[in-house]
């Protein structure tokens, strides 16, 4: 994994879950934070048994302006070695720090060469490009997780999916699409069904890891050595890498472009 750029938003089912497995899976040498930028309220500062504050309500009140420096001193560190941002507990609060984050935090966070951050955005609404940190973002992760309910509600999603890739398009993001289950459709099955629908769109499958998501909850007794052999760590791993691949596709077309 090689040039480190700007903000990658993960957003969608499971999108927590996502974004911390991508910045855990990404490599050691690489500098990540994760910021929770959800809306309707944070869960990470109780994954990772922090106090509530600072929180992104503490950097947006604190640090207006959004200067980098400032921001770093106000990250958590949690005991995996994961630096992170949580969002307010509160959906009011995690609203309200969440759009003042767009006036210069997310700007700001999108310059910078390193650290990568990744930003939690929580569930998409029908406006992805409302949200300051999918509007910086030099590549979205959409989190797509299949129901298992029967095949025809997972079609109805999948339909779902498409229309939101749709509101994609007139965003400046790369768009990646990480499928959560291998069932009722296999990743080609859904490739082929968005391709017809919206073009062609990047895929990538992760498997459905409870242990995994258990032990980013808060989970104890697993090791170190454990968890990155376990399913979700491995196919995050192969997620980092596309997106490490559209970040330097995104940094060739900055570079490319007329200024």
């Amino acid at each position: 994994v090689g040039w480190l750029m700007g903000i990658v938003a993960v957003a969608g089912d499971a999108g927590t879950t996502t974004a911390v497995a991508l910045a855990a899976a990404w490599p050691a040498s690489a500098d990540v934070i994760i910021v929770e930028a959800d809306p309707s309220g944070g869960d990470l500062a109780a994954w990772f048994d922090l106090t509530a504050t600072p929180s992104l309500s503490t950097v947006v009140t604190q640090v207006p302006d959004g200067a980098w420096p400032a921001v770093e001193r106000l990250t958590r560190l949690a005991d995996s070695g994961l630096r992170l941002i949580p969002a307010p507990s509160r959906s009011l609060e995690a609203t309200q720090a969440v759009g003042e984050a767009g006036r210069s935090l997310a700007p700001t966070l999108a310059t910078l060469r390193s650290p990568l951050t990744i930003a939690d955005t929580g569930r998409l609404g029908p406006a992805p490009g409302s949200h300051p940190f999918v509007v910086s973002a030099a590549v979205t992760v959409v989190v797509h997780r299949q129901s298992t309910q029967s095949s025809r509600a997972a079609a109805v999603r999948q339909q779902r999916l498409a229309e939101q890739l749709d509101s994609f398009t007139a965003l400046p993001t790369a768009v990646v699409v990480a499928v959560v289950g291998a069932a009722p459709f296999d990743v080609g099955e859904i490739r082929s069904f968005l391709a017809d629908s919206v073009g062609a769109v990047t895929i990538v499958g992760l498997p459905v890891d409870e242990l995994t998501a258990a032990v980013f909850g808060g989970r104890t007794g697993v090791s170190e050595r454990r968890l990155a052999r376990l399913p979700l760590m491995r196919a995050s791993r192969d997620l980092a890498v596309v997106v490490d691949e559209l970040l330097a596709e995104s940094a060739s077309a900055l570079w490319r472009s007329p200024r």
